[in-house]
């Protein structure tokens, strides 16, 4: 591993595995344009550390790309020739002799600066610091929150949506990664806005600069009813605060049984307080292709029944 700190006249820089990286890389469905983004480079850089025409590279980057990855900086790390590689990257100080005048028998008497240059510095000094406020303010705090609109029921085969409102508390775009772990038997139809990649183990993946507030959303069904109910789970990652988690909060569970996902207490019927909370929270998400004249048909019936042979809904007159 790596010191944190560096001596003197060292830049901080660390000898990578390309092949590893490669591979860690394709073995979570990743892409060079995933880890570029993440990274703040060119996917050319990362095609070079990969074929090792980088073998050496700045420290930041490398954690960055651990991070990513979601692996420690050792992983990616080759300890083949450590010393080599901290030798090749050693950029030597420079002795820097200052000369120094004798010092004379006698002192010579030192001249006051006039008063009207002492103002005039003192004006300077108050105009860079005003300029400096106003061109270069200090940076704004993140505060990133994140919740899942999830129904409570749902039948079998039906699909239901689920939607996750992202807030940064920042007028600034912030880049952040939004990870989704679908449960097990959820097959995915839809998502808004396109993922940036699906794993293997069935978790979706949005890499995304967020302004304020942003929705993502997507389409999902169950296939077999369960007793227990089924769980979600997410997490939220930004740039600016590297290393950071958040979990993702809201409801992370669904039950699969007889009910009409916008059914929130199951009582075999929408109500107007139902309704008004599916047009709250899904109608308005753009490209969410959700069966709000289904919703509504319910809405104006006296009720509903599931029929599990036709697998259909059946509203009452």
């Amino acid at each position: 591993m790596q010191s944190d700190s560096f001596p003197s006249g060292r830049i901080p820089m660390v000898k990578i595995d390309g092949a590893r990286i490669r591979q860690l890389r394709e073995s979570q469905g990743l892409t060079q344009l995933f880890l570029a983004t993440s990274v703040e480079v060119t996917t050319d850089t990362i095609s070079r550390w990969e074929n090792k025409r980088y073998p050496t590279i700045k420290r930041e980057n490398a954690v960055r790309l651990a991070e990513a990855l979601e692996v420690e900086l050792d992983a990616i790390l080759d300890h083949s020739d450590e010393e080599t590689a901290n030798d090749e990257n050693e950029i030597p100080d420079h002795d820097q002799h200052e000369s120094h005048p004798e010092t004379p028998s006698r002192l010579t008497p030192v001249k006051k600066p006039p008063f009207t240059l002492i103002v005039a510095t003192i004006i300077a000094i108050l105009l860079a610091g005003i300029l400096a406020w106003w061109f270069f303010p200090a940076p704004q705090e993140i505060s990133v929150s994140a919740r899942r609109f999830l129904p409570a029921h749902s039948a079998a085969g039906q699909p239901f949506p689920v939607a996750i409102e992202v807030k940064t508390g920042s007028i600034d775009p912030q880049t952040l990664i939004l990870k989704e772990s679908l449960p097990q038997g959820a097959v995915l139809l839809s998502l808004v806005p396109p993922n940036s990649a699906v794993d293997h183990h069935n978790s979706l993946k949005w890499l995304s600069k967020v302004k304020e507030t942003q929705i993502f959303a997507y389409i999902v069904k169950v296939e077999k009813s369960s007793a227990a109910p089924v769980v979600f789970s997410g997490t939220v990652a930004v740039h600016k605060a590297p290393g950071e988690q958040l979990r993702v909060e809201g409801r992370d569970s669904i039950v699969i049984d007889e009910y009409h996902w916008a059914d929130n207490n199951g009582d075999g019927i929408i109500s107007d307080e139902e309704i008004l909370t599916v047009y709250d929270e899904f109608s308005e998400i753009s490209g969410l292709e959700i069966d709000i004249d289904q919703v509504e048909e319910i809405w104006l019936g006296s009720g509903y029944r599931w029929d599990a042979s036709q697998g259909i809904f059946v509203v009452l007159p």
